[in-house]
């Protein structure tokens, strides 16, 4: 999935990804290109916001939002780090991206559950961009699924368990 203004040339092997007939889509907010399979989860949310300006603000907002409901999932130890991502361990376990327009935000997050590191490792190049956190680390060393620190966990299994934590909660 590619950022808005994300170069798949610069951010994928697209060669690989052409000749393994792996889709490519765009979203419509930022970041850089991410690769997702059946073991990613992707929370989103859609909800009124006053004026056009204030993305850390809504970033943190969001964020928070998701840790938290995560705790009521029985998620702990996740918290945010760089401008968007959810951190364990200083591992990488999810990222987020956010549009803004006039009076309104989407926010949408990829959560690491089981995904194949190893394909992702594969397709994407090192990013463009980096938060500090990173600290120069190839993907293999710098994220995880969340399933390395809860065991038997499925990406399927948490969305069940976090729509119910979440519910129709707006992020405040």
């Amino acid at each position: 999935m590619a950022g808005r203004g994300s170069s798949l040339s610069r951010e994928t092997r697209l060669e690989k990804i052409l000749k393994d007939e792996i889709p490519v889509y765009r979203r419509r907010g930022g970041g850089c290109t991410v690769f997702l399979d059946k073991g990613s989860l992707i929370v989103s949310t859609a909800f009124p916001a006053v004026g056009i300006s204030g993305i850390p603000a809504l970033f943190a907002r969001c964020t928070h939002w998701l840790i938290k409901g995560l705790n009521r999932a029985g998620i702990d130890g996740i918290y945010p780090d760089g401008i968007s991502d959810l951190v364990v361990d200083n591992h990488k376990i999810g990222g987020s991206c956010l549009k803004r327009s006039k009076d309104f935000a989407y926010f949408s997050a990829s959560i690491l559950v089981s995904t194949d590191l190893d394909m992702m490792g594969n397709y994407l190049e090192y990013p463009p961009r980096e938060p500090e956190y990173r600290q120069g680390r190839a993907h293999h060393d710098f994220v995880r699924n969340l399933s390395c620190y809860y065991h038997g966990i499925t990406a399927q299994g948490l969305s069940l368990c976090l729509g119910k934590a979440l519910g129709t909660e707006f992020p405040s």
